[in-house]
């Protein structure tokens, strides 16, 4: 189970986020239009203000603004944001009751049927009688079920007794749900961990051992024009033992026709002397000497590609194992030379990661850590298999020695050749306050994160980085416990923080 920060209550400098924008638009007109206030002129009394509720549990996360409220009086719209804590996207359906409870029970409750907008169920309430009471929010949509309580909502006797808005300009980086919704989001707890140091090195993906072979032509021939139209092109799958090319050894070659004759004559005497050995007409020794000369002439003939129970005048060209054509290099009807490459197979399912390595740092690769690493082109971050080997020779000219881990994609295909960027386990492990690598922002050479203080409210904070692995990374100042950090949309709230009201302007309800 994944731990949630707790809950954050703080109160809002107006009734609503409009009534804050209008009393300050309304003093900054008195200002400019007209001087100070002119004797016996009436200056408009500051609204109600407002409490802001953000909280977080394992499914949701509540956004909630509402005025104080005055008993037997109307409150004014409850601005009740949800969100999907699995998916970060708004609640678009469901049904929202909200409870008042007086001390263990209920004394006032609503039901709200479905939302007023994706995200958003609006409410006026009005509560008969004053007193402070605990609110609980209870969810039930397709998306998720949820509950939330709020500690204490105060509810006044009287108008004039509730608080009333203040004018100072709120603290932060406003960045509003409905932009948060648009956009991929999450957020995540700061927690304690440990985390083993990576340090990134370049690598190059090859072929294992044995998953990359070449087939060439065993004797010079002609690759005979019609057994070779159907033969596998580029990116083909082949399958070990298929035939790949027919080939045609041209006279020169009269040694292969001869290999393969022999064997088939000697396969003959071999029968022969089989039966004649039966009968007694023959000693043992006669029919083991017939057996070892077909047993030689076969290998000869095998050496040379040749299929012995075959036409001796055509060589058929097999695939050693199951894979994929990576090259071909001959047209049908061509001449083919003795040894000439003709194909490459290689089986795409699995490779190694070549990574070259300080030699300082190889001795202190830990058994059985794997690394991590993205191809050239990829975001995607991928875990190696098992570390195959440790290269004992250093290369004079960039000082590193290879490492290999083995690497494997179940249903999907290698490029061998392809570059990577791997981050690589050292030795020594660090403990500390922990937050995903990809919540960290390079704010101009500076390594920043984003803090959610609030539903829509964010802070930058500095931070003094640990050990990372790629994936995690130790903050050892900057970031307290359980504070809520962002991980996907960081940028668009460091661009927001950036453009001031442009991005983190005020929004109805």
């Amino acid at each position: 189970m994944r731990r949630i920060a707790s809950g954050w209550i703080g109160s809002r400098s107006a009734s609503g986020r409009e009534a804050a924008a209008a009393a300050v638009v309304a003093v900054q007109l008195a200002v400019a239009g007209c001087g100070p206030p002119v004797a016996g002129e009436e200056v408009a009394e500051p609204g109600i203000g407002s409490v802001v509720v953000t909280q977080w549990n394992e499914a949701t996360e509540l956004f909630l603004e509402y005025p104080h409220p005055v008993a037997g009086e109307p409150t004014g719209n409850w601005a009740v944001h949800l969100s999907s804590m699995e998916t970060f996207e708004p609640i678009r359906s469901g049904r929202l009751e909200i409870r008042f409870l007086a001390g263990e029970s209920v004394d006032q409750s609503l039901l709200i049927e479905d939302v007023a907008r994706d995200g958003i169920f609006l409410v006026d309430p009005v509560i008969d009688r004053p007193g402070r009471y605990r609110v609980e929010l209870l969810l039930e949509s397709p998306q998720a079920r949820s509950r939330h309580l709020l500690p204490e909502v105060e509810v006044f006797p009287t108008e004039p007794e509730a608080p009333r808005a203040a004018e100072e300009e709120e603290a932060g980086i406003a960045f509003l749900k409905e932009q948060q919704w648009l956009i991929p989001w999450s957020v995540v707890p700061a927690d304690t961990g440990s985390v083993r140091a990576t340090v990134s090195v370049p690598g190059e993906v090859t072929a294992p051992d044995g998953a990359l072979v070449q087939v060439g032509a065993p004797v010079a021939g002609i690759a005979l024009e019609e057994p070779n139209r159907s033969a596998p092109s580029v990116g083909q799958p082949v399958r070990e033992g298929q035939v790949l090319a027919v080939l045609a050894p041209t006279a020169q070659e009269g040694g292969f026709a001869r290999a393969v004759a022999t064997v088939q004559r000697l396969e003959r005497e071999v029968e022969r002397a089989a039966r004649l050995f039966e009968v007694g007409a023959i000693p043992e020794r006669r029919f083991a000497e017939a057996a070892h000369d077909l047993e030689v002439a076969r290998a000869e003939a095998e050496a040379m590609g040749a299929d012995p129970s075959g036409d001796p005048s055509r060589l058929r060209l097999v695939s050693p194992l199951d894979g994929v054509v990576a090259t071909r290099s001959f047209v049908p009807g061509g001449r083919v030379e003795a040894g000439e490459p003709l194909f490459t197979i290689v089986s795409p399912g699995a490779g190694w990661l070549r990574l070259s390595v300080p030699a300082g740092m190889a001795a202190s690769i830990p058994e059985g850590t794997p690394a991590l690493y993205r191809l050239e082109g990829s975001p995607e971050l991928r875990e190696t298999g098992d570390l195959v080997s440790v290269g004992q020779i250093m290369d004079p000219g960039t000082r590193t020695v290879p490492v290999v881990f083995e690497i494997s994609e179940p249903g999907r295909r290698f490029v061998y050749g392809q570059l990577a960027e791997a981050a690589l386990p050292v030795a020594s492990v660090e403990s500390g306050l922990v937050i995903p690598a990809p919540a960290i922002v390079d704010d101009n050479g500076t390594e920043v994160a984003y803090v959610q203080l609030g539903g829509e409210t964010f802070e930058r904070r500095i931070l003094a980085l640990g050990a990372t692995d790629g994936t995690r990374t130790v903050v050892r100042a900057g970031i307290s416990p359980g504070e809520m950090v962002v991980v996907e949309g960081a940028y668009s709230v460091r661009l927001a923080s950036m453009s001031g009201s442009d991005l983190a302007g005020a929004h109805t309800h």
